[in-house]
């Protein structure tokens, strides 16, 4: 329902559109619109009777406004500001910790920028209006890292430890599935930097000339909400790190499930190894469930079983098998569970088939430089040694069960040159196709539970890998570049990322129970439509009057600025 209201000041009687509406059951104002002084008003219905011209804005401001908003809503409801200056402590000056944390993670969210361009960023935000003292002072790179040292390994974890209470409180999560993983994020570091974190090692993205900083997940499968993260050396096994915290990731646990401890951990085969699974199991300081995977090479006898064992997994699983049993494990008895799925057979069938054709290709061309340098018509370059010929294959042949299925008879010498001869191995190749293509191996001390909620538990995973994709985006979310050059703002980096990822996995989260399903990015790029627009209009030497409207807020946008009272933080005061 809209009214017009007044409201008196010392500069005159002003009046304003106000539509109110009742959001969670309590009544408040959804928008408000400036009308201006009663002969503004009479200006303007003269100018609808066409009796007088329509006014033409002096200036006209446009600001990103629902993502960020929404994101800034739920960091309030979740009283993140108040957890994050109770840990650190208020500064006397300046702005303070939890303002430079959130404005971070947002920016992170929405439009990662590096900290010179952070303000250019800020000032074409409504962020002005919860932010007041986001000045180009305080948001400067030297304002950022006054407050990020602030933040030392134990407030991140308390402040983090504080957040997934609130968020336990106000959010119905699942606590009986939770999903980990480890990925890291390759560095401009320079070689000599003394970081502990930032270390030479086995990068995933494959950038083996750079420093890599490892993170660590714990994630709920609902929506990818994280609930615990730790930054580690880039050169630290995933095994390794995860036997590192697995302490920490029950601590947390229980912190978070007073009662009885019922978790089933959910890990992919690169953290396993027997000192892992005897921590996970052990009592103290609580035994976690578990399942996981394992390399096909530690279960050969397994592999051998005919398909005529297997039996159809029900829905969702439609045309998958599986074989169930027990095998002993790391030293002690797990089920295992075998499965066989076509699609996954069918998309690696057709990978071999395709590397194989390029290597046929690779070792036709190699061959027919050989013919042309022995015969003379290649005369220029190094002349080819036998070793040199040997590392060539080798590097074509790399690719799975390449050096299996085409035999290279060997490389001989024919006067100065090496030639070359090889062959298709149609029974190795057939042999792959029946014992390995399709199958993965579970195992679990889950000993009760079904076929399909194994295999539904440890597909899981896919969530989190959604999450470390998200981080590794270009757009949104984006974890690269780490412009940091020290631990501690590392950490502090990775905190603020993952604070990221948490308020907008919950974004989504509540867009869903709204029924509206779809992609982080998605829903990202939904939100950054909406603008906020003001216009400003000359007074002749008053004080300019301006109204404020909104562009393109429309669609999911509107439902949940309607849902979440968007308005309330940008109002005119």
């Amino acid at each position: 329902m809209a009214t017009i209201t007044k409201r008196t000041n010392k500069s005159g009687t002003y009046y304003y559109l106000v539509e109110s509406a009742r959001v969670n059951g309590k009544p408040r104002v959804v928008k408000q619109v400036y009308l201006g002084t009663a002969e503004r008003i009479e200006k303007a219905m003269s100018s609808a009777s066409g009796t007088a011209s329509i006014p033409t804005p002096h200036q006209v401001m446009v600001y990103e406004f629902g993502a960020v908003a929404a994101l800034y809503s739920i960091a309030e409801r979740l009283s993140i500001a108040k957890i994050i200056d109770d840990v650190a402590g208020k500064r006397k000056q300046g702005l303070s910790v939890s303002s430079s944390i959130l404005l971070a993670a947002i920016n992170r969210a929405v439009a990662p920028t590096s900290k010179n361009s952070f303000f250019e960023w800020f000032d074409q935000t409504v962020l002005y209006k919860m932010f007041p003292g986001g000045s180009e002072k305080n948001l400067s790179s030297q304002g950022f890292w006054s407050n990020m040292a602030i933040l030392d390994e134990d407030k991140i974890r308390r402040i983090e430890d504080e957040i997934t209470k609130r968020i336990m409180e106000l959010y119905d999560i699942d606590m009986e599935c939770l999903l980990f993983d480890n990925t890291n994020f390759f560095t401009y570091l320079d070689s000599g930097n003394p970081s502990s974190l930032a270390k030479r090692g086995h990068g995933k993205e494959k950038r083996a000339d750079l420093k890599i900083v490892g993170l660590s997940l714990m994630v709920s499968p609902y929506r990818n909400i994280p609930l615990f993260h730790e930054a580690y050396p880039g050169n630290s096994h995933d095994a390794q790190q995860f036997a590192e915290i697995i302490n920490r990731l029950k601590d947390r646990y229980q912190m978070l499930n007073k009662g009885e401890c019922t978790l089933t951990l959910v890990f992919d085969k690169g953290n396993n190894n027997e000192e892992n699974i005897r921590l996970l199991l052990q009592s103290e300081p609580c035994p976690f469930h578990f399942v996981g995977g394992l390399r096909l090479n530690q279960c050969n006898e397994l592999l051998d079983i005919p398909q005529s064992s297997y039996i159809p997994l029900g829905p969702p699983f439609s045309d998958e098998t599986a074989y169930r049993g027990k095998k002993l494990v790391y030293g002690k008895e797990f089920t295992v569970v075998v499965t066989f799925n076509p699609e996954l057979y069918n998309a690696q069938m057709a990978g071999i088939l395709g590397n194989i054709s390029t290597c046929k290709k690779a070792l036709a061309a190699l061959q027919e430089r050989l013919r042309l340098r022995h015969a003379g018509s290649i005369t220029k370059g190094k002349q080819p040694t036998v070793e040199s010929i040997t590392k060539s294959i080798n590097r074509i042949l790399s690719a799975e069960y390449m050096n299996d299925i085409i035999e290279v008879a060997g490389v001989t010498e024919q006067g100065c040159t090496p030639v070359i001869s090889y062959t298709l191995n149609n029974e190795r190749l057939t042999q792959i196709q029946e014992r390995i293509l399709g199958k993965t191996i579970l195992f679990t001390d889950q000993h009760d539970w079904s076929n399909e909620q194994i295999v539904t538990a440890y597909r899981s995973q896919h969530h989190i890998e959604d999450a470390f994709r998200q981080m590794k985006d270009t757009k949104y979310l984006s974890f690269r570049p780490i412009r940091h050059f020290t631990d501690e703002h590392i950490r502090v980096h990775a905190f603020y990322c993952v604070l990221a990822l948490m308020l907008t996995s919950l974004m989504n989260a509540e867009l869903e129970r709204m029924g509206h399903k779809m992609s982080i990015h998605r829903m990202l790029d939904e939100f950054q439509k909406a603008k906020q627009v003001i216009s400003v209009y000359a007074s002749h030497g008053k004080k300019p009057t301006m109204t404020t409207g909104y562009s393109r807020l429309e669609g999911i946008a509107k439902d949940y600025a309607d849902a979440y009272n968007l308005l309330q933080y940008v109002e005119w005061s």
